[in-house]
């Protein structure tokens, strides 16, 4: 699925209100056609998003099926991904809100092509920068991208129970790590 495009045009009607309304708030017409273009960017995008169909196949990756999230996102999730030459499930999602835009499906086959590395990289950071125990083992991979390069991977604490709903959450622009949240309080084995 490609990226549609996003055009908007400035009606003669709508061209002499903003100069109109630049007049009364004594502002530049620049700035009203700014703000007056963002609210329609905004507007538009929210209809794309309304418009995504509730499965979405990915190039390489799979069909990801919408699951309900409150307004104003939407999520669609693929469980149980198994990237190649990985020896884990993933749990896949993206998610964005109205507003934003829809999700760039290459960019999610890119980095589960290079899986293990992400993977690798996120628990070392987790292990370095929270001082987590060698003991404590990272599960339960997921994985959820948003709008544009941002992705975010969350891991399970496994404990003699097994996974744990608590661990870290590892957040990602692009493929630089951009920060690091302990969600569990646990520090020992």
């Amino acid at each position: 699925m490609s990226r549609p495009d996003l055009r908007i045009s400035l009606d003669d009607a709508t061209w002499r209100g903003l100069l109109a309304l630049a007049e009364f708030y004594r502002t530049t017409p620049e700035r009203m056609i700014k703000r007056w273009t963002e609210g329609e960017v905004i507007y538009r995008l929210g209809e794309m998003l309304a418009e995504m169909p509730a499965e979405l196949d990915v190039p390489k990756v799979g069909r990801f099926v919408e699951v309900p999230v409150p307004e104003p996102y939407r999520c669609w999730t693929i469980s149980d991904y198994r990237p190649t030459e990985a020896g884990e499930s993933l749990t896949v999602s993206m998610m964005v809100a109205s507003g934003e835009l829809p999700p760039d499906f290459y960019f999610v086959a890119r980095i589960l092509r290079r899986w293990a590395e992400f993977g690798a990289l996120a628990r070392g950071t987790v292990r370095d920068r929270l001082a987590s125990p060698a003991c404590m083992a990272l599960g339960g991979p997921k994985l959820t991208f948003g709008s544009g390069r941002r992705w975010a991977l969350g891991f399970a604490v496994c404990d003699a129970s097994g996974l744990t709903e608590l661990g870290a959450l590892v957040e990602f622009d692009g493929t630089e790590i951009t920060g690091i949240d302990d969600l569990t309080d646990a520090r020992e084995c």
